[in-house]
């Protein structure tokens, strides 16, 4: 399986578990005013969904050639452009007026989205073009930086393994 696809299938995972978090957090008031109001539970939350990344990232394939390690997440940036595109068409310039989950023609973006989205508003970040256009690349660059360093790890065990086949002979 492609690195594109597999890194799609993880992506649709990650989607799933902040998803539950999410709305874990936002059963109870309490809880929702404790972490949306300390910077520290949106600063850990935030780092929960890069972990989820760079971990699911250590399943995809390090056999391909190393210029392509961050293209893994190209089919998020192209199903998250389509789904944009079908806003728009519903929308028109209100997409980014509206509130999260607040039109039929957005939802299927924002769900698809969900962990980036949800970290923009978490965060308190501005919710434009510009910041979903960066959030729908940074689960590519996650996933290559984690394919990198896996990498590395790979090759230095490889390394390691073939010193000591030396010594012992």
């Amino acid at each position: 399986m492609r690195n594109n696809t597999r890194g799609l299938i993880f992506h649709i995972l990650i989607v799933f578990i902040v998803f539950a978090i999410a709305s874990l957090i936002n059963l109870s008031s309490q809880v929702r005013g404790l972490v949306y109001g300390n910077l520290a539970f949106k600063v850990i939350l935030v780092g929960l969904i890069i972990i989820l990344y760079f971990n699911f990232g250590k399943g995809l394939s390090k056999k391909n050639a190393r210029s392509l390690d961050f293209f893994a997440g190209n089919l998020i940036w192209l199903i998250g452009l389509i789904l944009f595109a079908f806003a728009f068409v519903g929308l028109g310039r209100e997409v980014f007026s509206r509130s999260v989950g607040g039109s039929y023609w957005k939802f299927p973006l924002e769900f698809f989205l969900m962990p980036q989205v949800y970290a923009i508003k978490i965060l308190g970040i501005s919710y434009n073009p510009l910041s979903l256009f960066i959030s729908t690349l940074i689960p590519g660059f996650i996933y290559g930086i984690s394919i990198k360093i896996s990498r590395a790890k790979m090759i230095r065990r490889n390394r390691a393994r073939m010193r000591r086949r030396k010594e012992d002979l």
